[in-house]
Parts: structure tokens; C-alpha cells; sequence
């Protein structure tokens, strides 16, 4: 597999794929067809073997659409049995509740181990 880049707009998030064992997602989702977007990004998924595999979800902003689409793209990378270890860092603006008990309800669903990191709100 190829490493596989998504860059990011002022709506979409930029996303990393690295079959070295890394996954970064990162920015604002306000996607008008998510589905479109996160296709390609879940065939990778789809398609990926690794030992170790890290994780990280950094977003600013998830419309509802896109919050269904980060869930069933970490169901796909809980469900993938060529990932023998996987860890999920989840990152949230200092004060965002909401992203914080997204990152919470999304961990009881799913077999995922999630560590959490408060990082400080910028401008």
C-alpha cells in the first residue's frame, strides 16, 4: 500500500494515511457529500495490514453527517483483522464537551482503545 493524502480545505479535514502504522485526521468537516469524501479514505482502510496502528483524531468542528462518517471509519479500523493493534489518540479544544463525549461514545461502541488530550483553544 501506498501512503495516501487527503489535503484539507476550509471544510474538509486534511487526512494522513501512512501504511508505516499512521493515521492522522485533522481539521474542520462541514462536508456537503461526505460519503464522496470519506470513499476513497475507507477503501484505503479497507485494504490496509499493519501490527501497530496509530490513530489520531484532531478535529476542530464534525457537521452531523461527518460525525457518521468519523464512526464508521473507526468501526472500519476496529473491524479490520490485519490490524493486530490499534490506538486512538482523540484531541479536543480546551472547553469542547462536545468533542470530548463524541471521542467517549464513539470508544463504548466500538473495540478501540482511546487516550484523550486537551489541547488550547486557538484563534
Amino acid at each position: 500500500m501506498k501512503k495516501f493524502i487527503v489535503e484539507g480545505t476550509q471544510f474538509t479535514p486534511r487526512v494522513e494515511l501512512d501504511p508505516a502504522g499512521e493515521i492522522v485526521v485533522r481539521g474542520r468537516s462541514i462536508i456537503e457529500d461526505p460519503i464522496a469524501f470519506f470513499n476513497p479514505i475507507f477503501t484505503w482502510v479497507k485494504n490496509c495490514s499493519m501490527d501497530k496502528l496509530q490513530v489520531t483524531i484532531r478535529m476542530e468542528y464534525m457537521n452531523t453527517a461527518s460525525s457518521k462518517q468519523m464512526y464508521d471509519f473507526l468501526m472500519l479500523i476496529s473491524e479490520n483483522k490485519n490490524i493486530n493493534k490499534i490506538n486512538v489518540s482523540w484531541y479536543y479544544e480546551e472547553g469542547d464537551e462536545d468533542c470530548y463525549e463524541m471521542g467517549k461514545d464513539f470508544e463504548l461502541l466500538m473495540n478501540l482503545s482511546f487516550e484523550y488530550f486537551e489541547y488550547a483553544e486557538t484563534m
